[in-house]
């Protein structure tokens, strides 16, 4: 781990911590000590805990995004690049330990365990996802010129791949089905939308 630039290290420490025991007790002396930095480094890097929380949310998101932006450019078909993609990323979200432990605090404060930090990740993905929905539109659009028949203007481009995304993040959120049949659901949406 000392290999590791000290950010990463700090990273890696703070979701280790969250996914065995849950955000609320992520403490930045807790991330330091597994990280092997002082408390001092920590707030260093990241200032306090939600900047830090948003760090690794955001660390995550880079995954899946190089998993959609491999996915887009090997294929050829813009509705399979999309289905490969959206099945891809739901599969990865299944096996994601990080995702659960955000999911699985907050469905533990709405079930009645009451308030906490433990919840203070979901946010990150719901009502302040807009770092998340900007990335995912970014390496999207950046890839959809290279596909045929995508026969839209620049902000209607803009407004249906934001639907998507969104679309796509409420599945990670709350799957409804396997990632297969999902993202041929998915895809066929898309498909619809993007194409003349």
């Amino acid at each position: 781990m000392a290999d590791r630039p000290v950010a990463e290290r700090v990273l890696d420490a703070a979701t280790r911590i969250t996914c065995d025991s849950g955000w609320g007790h992520v403490t930045m002396a807790k991330v330091a000590g597994l990280a092997g930095v002082s408390r001092q480094t920590v707030y260093n890097e990241y200032g306090a805990k939600p900047a830090l929380g948003q760090a690794m949310v955001l660390r995550e998101l880079d995954r899946f995004l190089t998993v959609v932006a491999h996915e887009l450019d090997s294929h050829d078909d813009l509705v399979a690049g999309i289905r490969a993609a959206a099945r891809s990323t739901l599969a990865l979200a299944q096996d994601n330990p990080l995702l659960h432990a955000v999911l699985a605090s907050a469905h533990s404060v709405s079930a009645g365990s009451g308030p906490g930090s433990d919840n203070d990740l979901l946010p990150f993905l719901t009502t302040d996802a807009g770092p998340l929905i900007a990335a995912a539109k970014e390496v999207i659009l950046a890839r959809l010129d290279r596909f045929p028949g995508v026969g839209l203007s620049a902000e209607e481009l803009d407004g249906s791949v934001d639907a998507i995304v969104r679309l796509v993040l409420s599945h990670v959120m709350q799957p409804g089905d396997s990632p297969d049949r999902t993202a041929d659901r998915l895809a066929f949406i898309a498909g619809r939308v993007l194409r003349d």
